[in-house]
């Protein structure tokens, strides 16, 4: 695509090479980084010039920010998907960090090169996670978690969990003897996941 082929893109021609582009470019930051990643990659990736990746997104922060955001919708999208008990929730997420990991990686890379400015869409991943914390509020309140935890520091325990196998597979590979891909391995944890749950409802907590 030539520059002046750039210059008058029909809406629907515009939103479908936008999505191209984003996709090429989570792929590319996910394996590379944000300061290893190409845009002459992403372009070749995309099938289109580099002067359209500049023209929609100025540079590759930009684009970075919006390939990020184009992940976190992407998992917003499967909360109407999210089951209800709270052992099933954990996972559910588990599953959904092993089967993306993109998005995970784009997350590390996002933390790593994150200096102290607002993160993107801060509001509304505030309210996502304030949410799951008043799920968990709910669950103490009916009596299927016990109260005696904080339920913000359930949220941190139960987001540490269904991330550690994603974040550092090869760690969890070295201590369980299974790749976390396996059939074991997945087995293994959604036990444990189940019985941690388990072990944090009131009557158990109280024989302990």
């Amino acid at each position: 695509m030539s520059s002046s082929e750039t210059e008058k893109i029909p809406a629907k021609k515009e939103i479908s090479s936008q999505d191209a582009i984003l996709k090429a470019a989570i792929a590319e930051f996910a394996e590379r980084g944000v300061e290893g990643a190409r845009i002459e990659a992403i372009a070749r990736e995309a099938k289109f010039n580099k002067s359209l990746i500049y023209r929609y997104f100025n540079d590759k922060q930009g684009l970075f920010e919006a390939a990020l955001q184009s992940k976190l919708e992407e998992r917003n999208e499967s909360v109407a998907k999210i089951p209800k008990e709270i052992s099933e929730v954990l996972q559910f997420y588990f599953k959904e960090n092993l089967r993306d990991q993109n998005y995970v990686r784009v997350l590390l890379n996002e933390a790593q090169q994150n200096e102290g400015e607002p993160l993107i869409d801060d509001d509304w991943r505030k309210e996502y996670y304030h949410n799951h914390i008043e799920r968990l509020k709910q669950a103490q309140t009916a009596g299927e978690l016990s109260d005696e935890l904080d339920p913000v520091c359930l949220m941190l325990i139960f987001t540490a969990l269904v991330f550690f196998p994603a974040t550092l597979p090869q760690l969890a590979q070295l201590i369980s003897g299974h790749k976390v891909d396996s059939d074991a391995f997945q087995k293994l944890w959604s036990n444990c996941l189940r019985t941690l749950t388990r072990l944090l409802q009131p009557d158990n907590l109280d024989s302990v």
